[in-house]
């Protein structure tokens, strides 16, 4: 499957394809996907590019998992997505897995958390049930919504490769194959209809060059750190999908001055940041009613991530 998303890619339209963040690391990736599967994907010492992890430098500034595990705890209110009983998976031998009172945390599971009671906390999101995530990662939101309430939610990923492969086999991985419909499901549709998925899977990874085919309506989107690892103009192209979906909520983490800029195309880096007024121009259907960096986001040495929060006007 991963061999048939990278030759689809290829003669994917550009506006669908890595930008320059992602093509500067896609082979190194790919080559390592290719050499371990998932068995091995969250060691720090086979790959890190889209798994967050705890630095020492970090540390410094009181940022750690206990610290963050207690903002989650003390802000988590006990509407629908319910979360404190969830724990997470070992899938991908994670070199940083926490255990909290007798559950299991990595960053990203934390990071996501923690954004979520920030939601909970403004919008009712007890009638939340269809969530649609773009550049998911290996699917942590997914794990997070299901294991919550496996029946309520339906949970949408599109990502481009080798992420939206991962993402595909560790949430099958979790929950079975039958309930996850990955990309040899849906690649051959010429309309791919959010409700009918609903009714036969649980979950589902598109990949990004799918979307024209997209028709149907979400509750709630949402976007961790990927926004920033892209162009304005790949922002504002997805925000315009994401608007057509109709989600009631949008929820947001991103660096508030975007990404560091690459010295030259090809090099890590993006070559335009997307910032803060950017997310405010490409949703402009929408009312920025939170936005927060001290508790839920990070602020730290002249470093700022943000999270937002979006209700339809």
């Amino acid at each position: 499957m991963l061999n048939l998303m990278l030759k689809d890619m290829e003669t994917a339209p550009q506006i669908y394809r890595p930008t320059n963040f992602w093509s500067s690391v896609l082979k190194d990736v790919v080559s390592v996907i290719q050499g371990y599967g998932i068995d091995s994907f969250r060691d720090e010492s086979v790959i890190n590019h889209f798994v967050p992890h705890y630095t020492e430098a970090e540390k410094k500034y009181y940022i750690d998992p206990v610290i963050d595990y207690r903002i989650f705890m003390a802000s988590d209110i006990n509407i629908p997505p319910k979360l404190q009983h969830i724990s997470e998976s070992s899938i991908g031998k994670p070199s940083q897995h926490y255990e909290l009172n007798g559950k299991y945390y990595s960053r990203s599971m934390l990071n996501y958390l923690r954004g979520l009671t920030y939601l909970k906390k403004l919008v009712d999101t007890s009638k939340i049930s269809r969530v649609l995530e773009i550049g998911g990662g290996y699917g942590t939101l997914g794990e997070i919504f299901l294991k919550s309430d496996f029946n309520k939610y339906f949970y949408l990923n599109i990502d481009i490769p080798p992420v939206a492969y991962v993402a595909t086999r560790y949430l099958q991985a979790v929950f079975g194959e039958n309930v996850i419909a990955e990309y040899t499901d849906t690649k051959d549709l010429s309309i791919i209809d959010i409700s009918v998925l609903a009714e036969s899977v649980n979950a589902a990874v598109l990949a990004t060059w799918q979307i024209p085919k997209i028709v149907g309506e979400v509750d709630l989107f949402v976007n961790f750190f990927s926004f920033q690892e892209m162009e304005p103009e790949n922002v504002k192209n997805y925000a315009s999908f994401v608007t057509r979906c109709n989600p009631k909520y949008i929820l947001l983490r991103n660096q508030r001055t975007g990404k560091q800029v690459a010295s030259k195309s090809g090099q890590l880096g993006v070559m335009e940041p997307t910032t803060r007024e950017h997310y405010l121009k490409f949703f402009d259907k929408y009312n920025c009613i939170g936005c927060d960096s001290e508790i839920f986001g990070c602020v730290k040495d002249g470093f700022e991530s943000e999270v937002m929060v979006f209700q339809k006007k």
